[in-house]
């Protein structure tokens, strides 16, 4: 079960149910209930009224319309859920409104959590309800806001995420929403996609009517475009255009002496090129701004491995490992060193232990493959 999908779960620990006694029925409207379908009632609002006095000896309608919703909410998997949402469009046409109006009064009444379970059920009871589905995401939005104040990034990250991606399909739903675009472009610039961040707000800035939310969102841009040249850059890098990529960051780097992901990029990037005095003097320098990371010990390894200075290679290749002993790919690497070098035992024992690790991956079966071709005419 998924961390969002257990968290709601949980809470229809607050519904008890009713089961009708054989040949008995219970007549919503229309809608004839037998003993084959449980009713539905929430603990705390019988509480609540057997406190304030207010509870009937006979349970309204009302009490077993709002279990389903409830219900729905919490846990729409629920083998009854699908007759329960029969019953709630037979017990009202418009419960959808209902739902999201109840929905949107509990959170703003202080009653935070429950306010989420309904705006959820709007969300699964119609996933085409628009409004429904934008106000669950940002009842989820706030949720996660509350969790990260907490210090508890785990689960805030699962509550964001799931906003961010029911804020997606109401842009699929609505390419004209303006306020969906605004949202999602905070939520992208928070997990550092910049560039998708960018178009967010500058499809706001043609949709958006509110002139404070507008010069808000100019300001926003204006801040993020180092960030943005960076991302772009760096993706240039990583799909193959290391040249493309150094115009973009190099710049940069005059103004961010001790950004390390970026001067890492950067000796990337020269490394691509084949130029590996530049690569390295800048692997070196980012290991004095984190010393240990990695990755950094891996790529200036290679550098140093392509300078013919192989004995330092291999000992920032062994650190890499011992940081990071299952990863396949640096014990490869090592192994080539050490093939470099006619150290057939070591090149082995790493080649090998390699291919354990992941007998599938494409590089590693190189390297085997070459291990054996060169012992073969020794």
């Amino acid at each position: 079960m998924n961390v969002l999908k257990e968290y709601f779960v949980k809470k229809a620990d607050n519904v008890s149910f009713i089961e009708i006694k054989p040949n008995s029925y219970v007549y919503i409207n229309e809608y004839t209930i037998g003993s084959e379908i449980p009713l539905p009632l929430i603990v705390d609002e019988l509480i609540n009224e057997i406190k304030e006095g207010t509870a009937q000896d006979e349970i309204k309608v009302s009490s077993f319309i709002n279990g389903m919703i409830y219900l729905i909410g919490a846990d729409p998997e629920f083998e009854f859920c699908n007759q329960y949402k029969e019953i709630l469009y037979n017990y009202d046409k418009k419960i959808e409104d209902y739902i999201l109006y109840i929905g949107l009064k509990k959170i703003n009444e202080s009653d935070f959590e429950e306010g989420m379970v309904w705006l959820r059920a709007a969300y699964y009871m119609n996933n085409n309800n628009l409004m429904g589905k934008y106000n669950y995401a940002l009842a989820l939005e706030e949720k996660a806001r509350r969790l990260f104040s907490a210090n508890n990034e785990n689960m805030g990250s699962v509550f964001l995420n799931a906003s961010t991606n029911i804020i997606e399909e109401v842009i699929d739903m609505d390419s004209n929403f303006d306020l969906a675009y605004y949202k999602l472009g905070y939520h992208y610039r928070n997990s550092k996609q910049f560039m998708k961040s960018k178009l967010m707000w500058e499809k706001y800035l043609q949709l958006g009517k509110d002139d404070e939310m507008q010069q808000e969102i100019r300001e926003n841009l204006e801040t993020m475009q180092d960030d943005i040249i960076y991302e772009e850059g760096y993706n240039e890098i990583l799909t193959g255009n290391p040249r493309a990529g150094l115009e973009k960051l190099l710049p940069l780097k005059e103004k961010y002496v001790d950004w390390w992901n970026l001067l890492f990029m950067i000796g990337l990037g020269f490394r691509h090129l084949n130029m590996y005095e530049e690569a390295k003097s800048e692997f070196e320098y980012v290991l004095e701004l984190v010393p240990d990371q990695v990755d950094v010990l891996n790529e200036l390894g290679l550098c140093l491995a392509f300078l013919g200075e192989y004995e330092e290679a291999i000992s920032k290749l062994s650190r890499a490992i011992e940081l990071k002993p299952k990863d396949y790919e640096i014990m490869c690497n090592r192994g080539m060193v050490y093939l470099q070098i006619n150290d057939f035992v070591n090149a082995e024992k790493d080649i090998n232990a390699a291919y354990k690790l992941n007998s599938t991956d494409e590089i590693t079966i190189a390297c085997k493959t070459e291990l054996e071709r060169i012992k073969n005419m020794v």
